[in-house]
């Protein structure tokens, strides 16, 4: 992210002041400094001790500025900072003088509400103090020399913006140059414990979990920067695939090929041949892009070979074709390459923003998606004999969606094991299908002490990581032996989380408008919310400050350093609350299928811990009764580092850009995202375009879309609706949301009566239905109440996270 500074200096220098005005709760002292000298006269007291504050206020009071409205004309500033004095003095007559209070000071200080700054300035304070003191000199002017001892240094106010790019777990950072026997710090998360933040702007309800209480050598956390590093480079060895030797597939783990039971991998042969279930005639020479582009999947920079018709691997250094991320040729115990492939994590959690050449992008990403159509991928394996195909398109209905962290799936590994656990299992397919879900992002796992969109688990929570890597499809040693594939788990889950926990988010490519940013900044992190009048009413959150900050976490240096915000300023970029189902008001699908019976079961399953059930580091399902207490359910907050890259937004993934997030009556019912163009003149299927030229909508944040009218037919029946109420579902859809709520594997099953056979259906797919079973875009609504000046500030405020 480059920073620009606006040519309209005029205008948006004000637009900073949205950091200064506005219905804001919450204080900013934000200081640095100390020690005082008094000042010898109103003046120089006022140049030393009062103006440098006022440049907070300077951004919203002032013409044309935010304050410039009827309830802000009575205090005024100007452009010119050299008319300071005359303006403060004049505003203050205006305002009553001191009475015997100003009211300059109980509106900054939050004595009197509403004021749009929120209390920037809290009783006692530096700012307060001098401001008290000119007030009562302007009052007094003869016994003024005897009130200007009392002046503070209120010191030099932190910045808005951060410098440079955060992001990225904290071990990372504070690795940086230091030596491998360095001891690491206590990693930040771990400090979000039951009472941390209380009374702050901040609000925790989610807490942090040690799932390696007395762990082996082996699993446990590491201490020292080299153990850090050790762990990262060992799990990149597992998670990125590539073709490397003891790269991991799914369900086979990184055992070698030979091991390797039928059904789990697919041949060259197969993968290379797959073009014919596309209704081709030939192999179109540009093969791997038109794969790579109908299974929305990414070609990363990294060599990942397939040897293509013809080619023997082991005289083509593994071939001369290119997987996407999502695969990895298998090799031999010898290291020797076996033209065997196995799909791998990024099938769902690898994604694109921009094209080569595209300046500044990021190109593909290891730990963000919202591209891949997983029925598509499972359709073309089944079809070239991969045997676990189906249960890939029992996944999903739409592109870039899927039923990911279905708990009702994990727990059959347990189920099928331990007797005991049969009927639990059995009783808990009642609960409903948590159906869409739109893959988190990894570069944040280590800002959040919960994992899942509900926080169903600690994020210190490691086996569930590589769940899918249980190496249940691996013969000698594991012909289905569920003991020792979790003890693969055991030997790898800590590496594999490092190398997760080490990605940093990509920078935004373009240059940002400064004051609009940090006028954004103010607004993320002050503006009381549920304190609007368009708010009256509604459930407000049980802590914090109501403004975006208090959910989604600080990261202006201004608020990270305020004592009135975060504990301590490790806290920095950390979500640690669970917004109650109702209060949030998004789609509730996913929260009321993992009910309490789902969570009972859950807690016995060895992915939840159940060593440490009943103590104070339980790791079994965090919704569970016993162990979140009075907390409601609903879904966690996410920290916002990289978010201009995370769209489409909410946890389905179903608004297509951060306007509409902020903005729910901009909202579209049936919607579709731009699509790669299409250059072969073959009759192909294109993904979705990831390039930020021609598909990111960078006033809005997000992906660039079309939306459907109502009433476009198709092969999918669902999409049928009626032009005089689109929102009212067709019979079809109600029937299955009903089969859907009542059974948990309800969703998988239907599914697999409506594979894609043909390219239609495939484009099909690329359209969201807000109408269907777990895709409902409404909720988010409190933020409604910003306005669209507002709306500008905060976007351009979240390019530079």
């Amino acid at each position: 992210m480059k920073i620009r500074h606006s040519g309209k200096a005029g205008l948006w220098l004000l637009a900073l002041a949205l950091g200064g005005c506005g219905e804001y709760g919450g204080r900013s002292d934000g200081l640095q400094g100390g020690g005082s000298v008094a000042a010898r006269s109103l003046e120089e007291h006022f140049s030393g001790k009062v103006q440098p504050q006022l440049d907070f206020c300077r951004t919203c009071h002032v013409p044309g500025a935010p304050g410039d409205v009827e309830n802000g004309h009575d205090f005024m500033l100007a452009k010119d900072r050299s008319r300071d004095l005359d303006n403060l003095r004049a505003s203050w007559e205006r305002l009553g003088r001191n009475n015997p209070t100003s009211r300059i000071l109980r509106m900054s200080s939050g004595q009197e509400t509403p004021h749009s700054g929120g209390a920037p300035w809290p009783v006692g304070s530096a700012p307060y103090k001098n401001m008290e003191i000119l007030l009562k000199c302007f009052e007094n002017g003869a016994g003024c020399a005897a009130l200007l001892a009392g002046g503070v240094d209120a010191g030099t106010l932190l910045p808005l913006l951060a410098e440079g790019h955060r992001g990225g777990h904290a071990w990372s950072r504070y690795c940086e140059g230091k030596d491998d026997a360095a001891a690491l710090p206590v990693s930040p998360v771990a400090l979000v414990k039951p009472g941390v933040n209380a009374g702050k702007a901040v609000y925790f309800n989610a807490y942090y979990k040690n799932c390696h209480v007395d762990a082996a050598p082996e699993d446990a956390a590491p201490r020292t920067c080299g153990d850090w590093r050790g762990r990262i480079e060992r799990g990149g060895v597992i998670m990125k695939g590539n073709g490397v030797q003891g790269a991991a597939g799914n369900f086979i783990g990184n055992y070698p090929a030979a091991a390797v039971i039928p059904g789990f991998h697919l041949t060259a042969d197969a993968y290379n041949n797959m073009w014919r279930s596309w209704g081709l005639s030939k192999r179109p020479e540009n093969y791997d892009q038109l794969l790579a582009a109908r299974w929305g999947v990414v070609l990363g920079p990294e060599r990942n070979p397939y040897p293509l018709p013809g080619e023997d691997p082991n005289q083509t250094d593994g071939g001369s074709g290119q997987l996407p991320t999502a695969w990895t040729q298998l090799r031999e115990a010898d290291g020797r390459w076996s033209g065997k492939l196995a799909s791998t994590c990024h099938a769902c959690h690898s994604g694109q923003v921009g094209l080569p050449g595209e300046a500044g992008l990021p190109g593909a990403i290891y730990g963000t998606n919202s591209l891949s159509d997983i029925g598509v991928i499972g359709r073309d394996t089944l079809f070239a004999g991969y045997a676990i195909g189906p249960a890939l398109t029992a996944f999903t209905q739409v592109r870039g969606l899927g039923n990911i962290t279905n708990f009702q799936i994990f727990n059959a590994i347990s189920a099928l094991v331990t007797p005991a656990n049969l009927l639990p299992y059995l009783l808990m397919q009642t609960s409903g299908g948590t159906g869409s879900e739109d893959p988190p992002v990894w570069w944040n796992y280590g800002h959040r002490p919960l994992k899942f969109f509900d926080g169903g688990m600690s994020s210190d929570a490691q086996r569930i990581l590589v769940s899918a890597f249980t190496p249940l499809g691996a013969a000698n040693p594991i012909p289905l032996n569920v003991n020792a594939a979790f003890e693969w788990i055991e030997q790898h889950d800590q590496d594999a989380a490092a190398w997760v926990l080490d990605r940093r988010s990509p920078k935004y490519p373009e240059p940002v408008d400064v004051p609009l940013a940090e006028q954004g900044a103010v607004l993320f992190h002050s503006k009381d919310l549920f304190a609007l009048p368009a708010n009256a009413g509604r459930e407000r959150p049980k802590g914090g400050n109501g403004s975006c900050a208090s959910c989604h976490g600080a990261y202006s240096p201004r608020f990270v350093h305020d004592p009135h915000y975060l504990e301590t300023p490790e806290l920095e970029g950390i979500a640690g609350y669970i917004v109650p189902r109702d209060l949030i008001g998004t789609d509730p699908r996913r929260v009321d299928g993992n009910d309490q019976e789902v969570s009972r079961t859950f807690e016995k399953d060895w992915f939840g811990y159940p060593e440490q059930r009943g103590t104070e580091n339980d790791c079994g399902d965090q919704n569970l009764d016993r162990i979140r207490g009075d907390r409601e359910n609903g879904y966690l907050a996410p920290p916002l580092y990289g978010v201009w890259a995370t769209a489409p937004y909410f946890h389905n993934g179903s608004v297509p850009n951060a306007w509409e997030v902020l903005k729910s009556s901009d909202r579209k019912p049936i919607w579709r995202r731009v699509s790669a163009p299409n250059e072969t003149g073959l009759d192909v299927v294109m993904g979705f375009d990831p390039s930020f030229r021609r598909a990111y909508d960078r006033q809005k944040l997000g992906w660039k879309y079309e939306e459907i009218p109502c009433g476009v037919g198709g092969a999918m029946p669902y999409l049928e609706c009626d032009p005089s109420d689109p929102m009212k579902n067709p019979l079809l859809e109600q029937i299955l949301s009903v089969i859907y709520a009542n059974g948990g594997l309800a969703w998988n099953i239907p599914n697999l009566l409506q594979t894609p056979l043909t390219n239609a259906q495939v484009e099909e797919r690329k359209i969201y239905n807000t109408r269907l079973y777990s895709q409902d875009n409404g909720g988010h609504t409190f933020t409604d109440a910003l306005t669209d000046a507002e709306r500008k500030a905060i976007i351009e405020y979240l390019k530079t996270l």
